[in-house]
């Protein structure tokens, strides 16, 4: 738990679909939805229970960074929830100061693993240069 994965990505397009692609961290998702243009946090694709969706327009065969941040915060009642953040930008730009999507889950999941996701029954996907980094 309390982790960053970064990584660059990049999705091919066929038949004029594009694929979904995205990092896991602590059993939440950071995915680029290919069909509709989305960018998403969720914990799994068929329950979208504490889901935060933002526009997110992005074009194939073009080398994107990714980055998903999982924390998990304690309140003085001893309550926890989990603070996702994720961000895309093009690789070699400059790394954008704000999150691009933000999502909360007061059910939080306290650990797990990071991780590559895709879907790439539409076209292939891509993955470089892949960290995980620890957060203090």
């Amino acid at each position: 738990s309390n982790y960053t994965i970064q990584a660059d990505v990049q999705g091919a397009i066929k038949d004029n679909k594009l694929p979904d692609i995205g990092l896991s961290a602590q059993r939440y998702t950071l995915t680029m939805l290919g069909a509709s243009q989305e960018l998403q946090i969720r914990t799994w694709p068929t329950q979208l229970r504490m889901a935060k969706t933002e526009a997110f327009t992005w074009e194939p065969d073009k080398w994107y960074t990714m980055k998903l941040e999982a924390r998990v915060q304690q309140a003085a009642d001893g309550t926890r929830k989990a603070v996702l953040k994720g961000k895309v930008w093009i690789r070699g730009e400059k790394e954008p100061a704000e999150w691009q999507v933000e999502a909360e889950d007061l059910v939080p999941n306290l650990q797990g693993s990071p991780g590559l996701f895709g879907n790439a029954i539409n076209a292939e996907i891509y993955y470089d240069n892949l960290t995980v980094t620890k957060d203090k």
